[in-house]
């Protein structure tokens, strides 16, 4: 049965609210946001019920399939949700938190002062989302190019959501990080990172030259890479003690098992 056929569903006016991707959808050009999104302005639509046990599965979460499922059914003009960057998914995790739920999030936290026992906060996430860094696309040319010691020029991008998945999961379970490991999760956070070098981007390729190059070439593009992060949702949350009255900063989890909670 149709929404034109069913009055409970038309009267379920549940019309959402619309907001701009900290990444103003500059860095997808390949599909991943539908063609009538303009500078990364997507409307958002509550959650159902359904949808949340969705993205509270912890399997589908880890796998993505919860992004996957959730952002195809709440967000318009999202395509390949496991594509986009990684802060305009934890972005989203917010707008969604607002409109299925409204602006309050309240959690628990405990100050570093002596005797300070765990007590209830308030965050106001509307406000959070409007402090949100914005890329400046007039900067992404200069923020997001690297030259090496010998002259060769490393084209950027963002970690992709689907990236970072993955590094977790090759981490999964794992009781102590061996050095083999360590080569592993470098070069996929490098080949998660580098777009190009000297105009080339073929992966194969790519790779390659990451196992060759020094240590001061890598150095100089994580030092890169973090500077670069310097955008998207600021999930640090002031707290007024409630033993000591000090002030004191709390960084709010986008964990879906809590944050999703009324």
């Amino acid at each position: 049965m149709s929404e034109t056929e069913n009055p409970l569903l038309t009267n379920l006016k549940l019309p959402g609210r619309t907001f701009q991707l900290p990444s103003r959808g500059f860095f997808y050009h390949n599909g991943e946001l539908a063609p009538n999104i303009h500078e990364g302005e997507i409307h958002i639509h509550p959650m159902s019920a359904l949808d949340e046990i969705n993205l509270k599965n912890p399997d589908q979460l880890f796998s993505g399939e919860a992004v996957n499922i959730v952002f195809k059914q709440c967000v318009k003009g999202i395509e390949k949700p496991q594509q986009l960057l990684s802060k305009d998914v934890d972005a989203i995790m917010m707008f969604l938190r607002v409109v299925t739920y409204g602006p309050s999030y309240e959690f628990s936290a405990k100050h570093t002062c002596e005797g300070a026992k765990d007590h209830a906060y308030v965050a106001d996430v509307d406000q959070m989302i409007g402090s949100m860094a914005m890329i400046d696309p007039t900067t992404v040319d200069q923020m997001y190019t690297a030259k090496m010691p010998n002259g060769q020029v490393v084209r950027l991008l963002p970690n992709r959501y689907q990236q970072v998945l993955e590094l977790i999961r090759a981490n999964e379970n794992k009781k102590e990080i061996t050095a083999a490991d360590q080569q592993k999760n470098l070069l996929m956070m490098l080949m998660g990172v580098i777009q190009s070098v000297d105009g080339e981007t073929d992966q194969a390729k790519i790779l390659d030259w990451i196992k060759r190059v020094p240590s001061p070439f890598v150095n100089r593009i994580a030092e890169k890479v973090e500077k670069i992060n310097d955008w998207g949702p600021d999930l640090r949350w002031k707290c007024v003690c409630k033993d000591c009255t000090k002030e004191f900063e709390v960084e709010i989890p986008i964990n879906p098992v809590s944050f999703f909670t009324e």
